[in-house]
């Protein structure tokens, strides 16, 4: 983690164990949907969670690439996506960690749009 910098992050349902753990150990904020709503809770829910508590969502769910999302009203959601498959996700998370954090620390609040995939990473600001 770069020197002083931490950032919060919420786990979505759908998000395996080992990811939070490994933003945990990197010393970030991290907090699980299922510790402050619902399982079943809808993707919109989730995300103004995310926003008002000034969390990232971390999210498997490709349900936050629709239409949905793109409305002003989400224009503040920061959101870490995972394409590869879940199994590998701290490993692949732990190959791009020190680029997403330099990204959190450069964009200074700002929105963040990460896609992370089994071979390549997409970064929006």
């Amino acid at each position: 983690m770069l020197s002083g910098t931490t950032t919060s992050f919420l786990t979505d349902h759908n998000v395996p164990e080992s990811v939070p753990k490994l933003l945990i150990d990197r010393g970030h904020d991290v907090v699980r949907v299922r510790e402050i709503m619902p399982v079943d809770a809808k993707d919109p829910v989730v995300a103004e969670a995310a926003m008002r508590a000034g969390r990232t969502l971390v999210t498997w769910d490709k349900d936050f690439n629709h239409q949905r999302f793109m409305k002003p009203r989400f224009n503040d959601l920061s959101r870490i996506g995972f394409s590869c498959p879940e199994p590998e996700g701290a490993s692949r998370l732990q190959e791009v960690l020190d680029l997403i954090e330099f990204t959190f620390a450069r964009t200074a609040g700002r929105p963040v749009k990460i896609l992370v995939a089994k071979d390549k990473i997409l970064i929006r600001c």
